[in-house]
Parts: C-alpha cells; structure tokens; sequence
C-alpha cells in the first residue's frame, strides 16, 4: 500500500473513529437520559406507591368511621322506636284515662242534675206543704211538740 491509500486510510479510519466516538457519545448521553428518566419513573412511582398506601390506610380509617357512625346510628334508631313505642303506650293510657275520666264527669253531671232536680222537687214539696199548713190551722201540731233542727251554713246533708 502506498503511503497515500494509507493517509485515505488513515483519515477514514478517523473520521469513522469520530463517528463512532459521536455514536458512542450520544448512545452514553441517551443511556444517560434513560438512566434519568428511570430514575424520575422509579421515584414518581415510589410517590405513587406512597400515595396509594396513604390512600389505603384513609380508606379503611374512614371505613372504620363509617362502621362507628353507622352502629352508633343503628343504636340511635333502637332507642329511638323503644322511645316512641313508649310514647305511644303513654299516650294510649293518657287517651284511655281521658276517655274513662270523660264518662265519670258525664255520670257525675247527671247525677248533679238529678239531685237537682230532686232538690227543687223537696223544696217545691216544702212549699206546698208549708201552704197547707198555713191553711188549715187544725193540722198544725201545738208548739211544745214541734222539734226544731238548727240549720247548719254549708251543710246540706250530703
């Protein structure tokens, strides 16, 4: 070979030297940026797993909060019909004293009238016996023999 097919040579070699140190630059710099893009995944992905976690421990706090709630709800319920249920017995009982405490008043009241009406039906017969007595003065008993009961204010004999 000649000493110019050797510097042709030569000089291809190195411009294929230069490109493949280029290539081999570029390829560390893209295994470089992989590497980095890796590296950000890799840590976006521990966030994520981080989150996830949190996310999870939340879910079954507030499922636990919401099983509370809920017992506590299901107990409030149960007092509360045991309550209404009460309630309502009361009310009934109230409703049945009312209605036997209305019959009494009635039966009472007409007893009232008809102890009135006894009472003007005496003291009507009072008066006409009164009348009679004035009436004929044969009839009345001598004085000696008349007893006398002293009226008491207030009290009317019942």
């Amino acid at each position: 070979m000649t000493e110019r097919n050797l510097a042709k040579e030569l000089a291809q070699l190195a411009t294929q030297v230069d490109s493949l140190e280029k290539e081999l630059v570029r390829a560390w710099a893209e295994r470089e940026r992989e590497a980095g893009h890796r590296r950000r995944a890799e840590a976006d992905a521990d966030d994520l797993r981080e989150q996830l976690r949190h996310a999870r421990h939340r879910a079954k706090v507030a499922e636990h909060e919401l099983a509370a709630a809920s017992a506590r709800l299901d107990a409030v319920e149960h007092a509360a019909g045991g309550r209404e249920r009460e309630l309502r017995e009361q009310l009934d009982q109230a409703e049945q004293a009312k209605k036997i405490l209305r019959h009494e008043v009635e039966q009472t009241e007409r007893e009232r009238r008809a102890l009135e009406l006894n009472y003007k039906e005496v003291l009507q017969n009072l008066r006409h016996a009164a009348r009679e007595a004035r009436t004929s003065p044969d009839v009345r008993p001598p004085a000696e023999e008349v007893t006398l009961v002293p009226l008491e204010p207030g009290d009317n004999g019942w």
